[in-house]
């Protein structure tokens, strides 16, 4: 199993299966007792006032060089729509 470290998965780019844009990763929250993630922390939007999006590790598919890719069950279908 490879390791990753939160800080180089900071700032990549968060999408669905089908290419949709979800964000950015923020930051990533652990159980204290556990040391399991409890979920990621996805920045939605450029301004300050944007909520984040916090998506459960059930929810992540693949977590590759370029991107962390999640189930396409995270976004309305009518808001599938790649931009």
């Amino acid at each position: 199993m490879q390791q990753l470290l939160v800080g180089e998965l900071r700032g990549k780019p968060v999408i669905t299966q089908r290419g949709i844009k979800l964000g950015k990763l923020r930051d990533v929250a652990i159980d204290g007792d556990s040391g399991r993630v409890v979920h990621f922390v996805v920045r939605q939007g450029r301004l300050l006032a944007s909520p984040d999006l916090l998506i459960s590790p059930d929810e992540i598919v693949e977590i590759t060089a370029s991107a962390i890719i999640t189930k396409d069950t995270l976004i309305p279908v009518s808001a599938a729509i790649p931009a």
